[in-house]
């Protein structure tokens, strides 16, 4: 199969309300936005392992979906100190019940987790990890397929180059990466 066989079996997916190729200079435009987000939404120092691994593949599509697309079975979004320990978490729904009676958490919201006991908060950092993608695979003639979700910036930028609302409720954009076979 080719890119466009990809596109297909993607916007074939019922959660995903469009699909397009990035390449080129636009996609070194997306890249560079993700790249030049270095803090989290807290001030917090961020590392985005997520799109060093979509930088380590030879395609990538951007999709817009639903969040019925493709839940998170893993975590995604991290804190660890300067010697990597995990200091908290988020918490996937399909997790949930392996964490709600811990008492060594502390519940920054409804889905993230973090050991306050673990480590000094002076040195923290997010850490947005990539998600595997399920939707494609060798069937589709891909292999490693990794899932992104961007930051605002980058999700303004993919929804003004693809002409998707962003006042669209409910449509999150996402990158997906992946290795031709």
């Amino acid at each position: 199969m080719g890119l466009e066989e990809v596109l297909a079996k993607l916007s074939s997916v019922e959660a995903i309300k469009a699909a397009f190729l990035l390449e080129g200079e636009f996609y070194d435009e997306v890249v560079a936005e993700e790249d030049s987000v270095t803090e989290s939404f807290t001030g917090m120092p961020l590392v985005n392992k997520a799109l060093e691994e979509v930088l380590k593949r030879k395609a990538a599509v951007c999709i817009f979906c639903t969040s019925a697309f493709e839940a998170p079975t893993d975590h995604i979004m991290v804190m660890e100190d300067v010697c990597g320990n995990r200091v908290g978490h988020d918490v996937p729904a399909c997790m949930a019940d392996d964490f709600k009676d811990d008492p060594s958490i502390f519940w920054l919201c409804d889905d993230f987790a973090m050991y306050p006991d673990k480590a000094d908060m002076l040195d923290v950092m997010m850490v947005m990890l990539p998600q595997k993608a399920n939707s494609i695979g060798e069937s589709e003639g891909v292999k490693d397929a990794v899932l992104l979700y961007p930051a605002t910036t980058t999700d303004i930028l993919l929804r003004e180059h693809f002409g998707i609302s962003p006042n669209e409720p409910g449509i999150a954009s996402a990158i997906i990466a992946f290795n031709i076979i």
